[in-house]
């Protein structure tokens, strides 16, 4: 049992989550070797970047912030709400771009893209709003470009030379991959750059099993920031 004192003396610690979907491991290889040539590139240019782990890549459905573990709780609980009536899904990821795109404002990040988004991604993104509602949560007002992120520039100086140097790398094609689950993800701070773990998932429903929910961590104990 945990006195009054003990508590307070060690708080709750909050929970950055958001929804994601994961990539198979042979995209996030086909990305990583890609990711290691634009770098190579950017490195003949005064451009600098911070490069994301391979580790990390991942499509962010909704982020939501930091949530207590109650809260987070509560999102656990209705996370089979987002899979129902869901079936396995293919996403065709290429091509390079920026954000913010041609305009005004320099660009502040490199992706990767998916080409024609299935409307099963839409559905699942809506499916999660449905989650986050249930939840009791408000739905945060993000837009949605479904994308991997490679980069985020520290200074844009030397830009113009980087963008001289994607020119064979604009319209490549880094493969396709099965979506099967969707994932309720923790960002963990600390120690270094951030790292994503699944904190609960669930899968598609499939005729041979029902759907079924795994919690990575028990949402009612605290997480360890290493």
């Amino acid at each position: 049992m945990t006195s009054e004192k003990e508590t307070s003396q060690y708080p709750e610690r909050n929970l950055r989550l958001f929804f994601a979907v994961e990539i198979s491991e042979e995209i996030r290889a086909k990305v990583a070797d890609l990711r290691a040539r634009l770098q190579k590139a950017a490195h003949f240019t005064p451009l600098r970047a911070t490069w994301v782990p391979p580790q990390n890549y991942h499509i962010t459905l909704y982020f939501l912030g930091d949530l207590t573990q109650k809260k987070a709780g509560r999102l656990v609980e209705h996370l089979p709400l987002a899979a129902e009536g869901m079936a396995p899904f293919t996403l065709d990821f290429r091509k390079l771009g920026f954000f913010p795109p041609d305009g005004p404002k320099p660009p502040r990040v490199l992706w990767l893209g998916v080409h024609r988004p299935p409307e099963a991604l839409a559905q699942l993104r809506r499916n999660c709003a449905t989650v986050i509602r249930a939840a009791g949560l408000p739905i945060p007002g993000q837009d949605f470009s479904p994308h991997l992120t490679l980069a985020r520039f520290r200074s844009t100086k030397g830009l113009s030379a980087f963008r001289r140097q994607l020119r064979e790398y604009e319209h490549v094609k880094a493969g396709t991959c099965e979506v099967g689950r969707v994932v309720l993800m923790q960002s963990i701070t600390g120690g270094g750059p951030a790292r994503y773990e699944p904190y609960a998932t669930a899968n598609f429903s499939a005729p041979e099993r029902d759907l079924h929910t795994d919690v990575a961590h028990d949402q009612h104990q605290p997480r360890e920031e290493k």
